[in-house]
């Protein structure tokens, strides 16, 4: 279980409060969709739980637990220095994929719709379609197997078959996700839980 509780998160530069008492839990196969207006520090609250060293320019009260859980985490963006990267560097980076048996990359590509030859591509992360550079995302985190996923506007950039396969991708996830969207009808079709962050708090609700 992964809880937080009482979050309050200022920006250090001018003082501003962005995120006040945000409290929630992930238990063992939730699908929980963050929303709210842009720039109101829904990716913040993401970082904080998943790369708090990518956070300095925020301060925060409250607790963060994350119960000794492998965290797996898709940005909104690529790094730059991500996207300078081969797809086969990006993938060879943390080691996994020398662990990985052909059987064991062969369903993994096809769990992902793409080519086993993609994994070993001299092509730049940059220069990927938008579907591929999600696939190419979250195959490396399948390969580091986590225990919980949170994945920051995931169908950004994706056509509607890219779309509708990372729909399915993260029904047919057996750990907890939270994901942020702002697209209403793949909340309806994906989540079972909506937390909405206003200027005036937080709200859950129960699909």
């Amino acid at each position: 279980m992964l809880q937080i509780k009482g979050l309050t998160v200022t920006h250090k530069k001018d003082l501003k409060v962005i995120i006040k008492d945000f409290s929630f839990v992930l238990n063992e196969g939730d699908k929980a969709v963050l929303i709210g207006e842009e720039g109101n520090g829904k990716s913040t609250i993401l970082k904080l739980i998943c790369r708090e060293e990518e956070t300095d320019y925020v301060s925060y009260e409250g607790e963060i637990n994350r119960g000794g859980m492998k965290l797996g985490y898709l940005p909104q963006e690529l790094s730059e220095e991500d996207a300078e990267k081969t797809v086969y560097d990006y993938l060879a980076e943390e080691g996994q994929l020398f662990l990985m048996t052909p059987k064991e990359l062969s369903r993994l590509s096809g769990r992902l719709g793409v080519s086993g030859e993609l994994f070993y591509s001299d092509q730049k992360m940059g220069t990927l379609s938008g579907g591929e550079k999600v696939k190419i995302q979250l195959a490396r985190l399948l390969m580091e197997q986590p225990d919980v996923f949170f994945l920051d506007e995931p169908s950004n950039d994706l056509d509607l078959d890219a779309i509708a396969w990372l729909e399915q991708f993260i029904q047919e996830l057996k750990c907890p996700v939270m994901y942020i969207s702002h697209d209403r009808k793949y909340i309806h079709e994906v989540c079972d839980t909506v937390y909405e962050l206003t200027e005036e708090g937080l709200s859950k609700t129960c699909l």
